[in-house]
């Protein structure tokens, strides 16, 4: 816990994006990755860009409202009211966290350094030796989606607060997760929530701010199986602390009471390499000692070059190497 921080503000810049080939509700991104920008602050707090399977998306907006309880995150335990959340690693002691979001697939150059990778669908091919596809139902449109039989988690919908991304209300959220626990069951998977970030203009949106996006998608959806809270951010590493935790001028995530996947980060398309180098050595110390969260993964796609973590035959990038490199806490 970090104690509050009066008058926060975060400054971002915005990019343009991709556009998704596949609709509003698609199944799966573009080949390139996904619209990547950022949108300014809003009077009660800080936001980051949104980015990932087709479609721009602003974020604009802040957040206010009182600080969540903290839960806890364990190597297994349990997640909340869904039931009991699972495993991810091998060996004894905490798993491993470090993923990629990337449309090309880490090569074996990543392994160990890094154990998932997903690529916002339900398919996944072409990852080194020793790390781990996680499967995604982007949207309404992929809820016919089979998975991988060797599968060990699910990823709920891609921001479906932004009508850019998939494109949800919380009510219809709500209303389709009984499909998604469907998919999941058939192999007995954790699922992940649907994954939010900061929206704006708001006539863009399904709801301007994650918190509440997910408070109302829960209450629409009392009882349903949700192991895990999913989320996204793109921009300082004081604003990642603030957007993950209590006490500060944003509500954060430990509130519901649920281990964290941040399943999209970085800094935003107008950093630098040498800055996105220098978040991530602030940022992956911090996520590895955080035990509220259960996983991240780096963004990595064309719409932040400088972010890319993959080059497009597998291996890594000069970040990409500084990425594997870094300590982690598991085996």
């Amino acid at each position: 816990m970090r104690t509050p921080r009066l008058g926060f503000f975060v400054l971002v810049s915005a990019t343009a994006a991709l556009a998704c080939s596949s609709g509003s509700n698609g199944a799966a991104p573009p080949a390139n990755g996904g619209g990547a920008t950022a949108g300014t602050a809003g009077s009660a707090g800080a936001n980051g860009g949104a980015t990932d399977s087709g479609g721009t998306s602003n974020a604009s907006g802040g957040a206010a409202g009182s600080a969540g309880q903290s839960g806890s995150a364990g190597q297994s335990g349990s997640a909340g009211q869904s039931g009991s959340a699972g495993q991810a690693g091998s060996g004894s002691g905490a798993p491993c966290k470090r993923g990629i979001a990337a449309n090309t697939a880490p090569g074996a150059q990543f392994f160990p350094g890094v154990s998932w990778w997903y690529n916002w669908s339900a398919k996944g091919t072409g990852q080194g030796a020793g790390i781990e596809f996680t499967p995604m139902i982007w949207g309404a449109n992929a809820l016919n989606s089979t998975l991988p039989a060797n599968s060990h988690y699910l990823l709920g919908f891609n921001e479906p607060n932004f009508q850019s991304q998939s494109n949800l209300t919380p009510q219809a959220a709500a209303a389709d997760w009984p499909q998604v626990e469907a998919i999941a069951q058939a192999q007995g998977l954790p699922i992940v929530s649907p994954a939010v970030n900061f929206c704006g203009p708001a006539a863009n949106c399904n709801g301007t701010d994650p918190y509440q996006y997910l408070k109302d998608f829960f209450a629409a959806c009392a009882g349903c199986k949700v192991d895990y809270v999913a989320v996204h951010w793109y921009d300082n590493f004081p604003s990642l602390q603030d957007y993950l935790e209590p006490g500060g001028s944003l509500a954060g995530f430990e509130q519901f009471n649920r281990p964290i996947w941040l399943t999209e980060f970085s800094l935003n398309s107008s950093a630098s390499a040498a800055d996105q180098e220098a978040f991530m050595k602030q940022a992956i110390p911090y996520l590895e000692g955080n035990s509220h969260v259960f996983r991240y993964a780096w963004f990595s796609a064309d719409p932040i070059p400088n972010a890319k973590l993959v080059n497009s035959d597998g291996t890594p990038t000069a970040l990409g190497q500084v990425y594997v490199g870094l300590a982690q806490s598991c085996p």
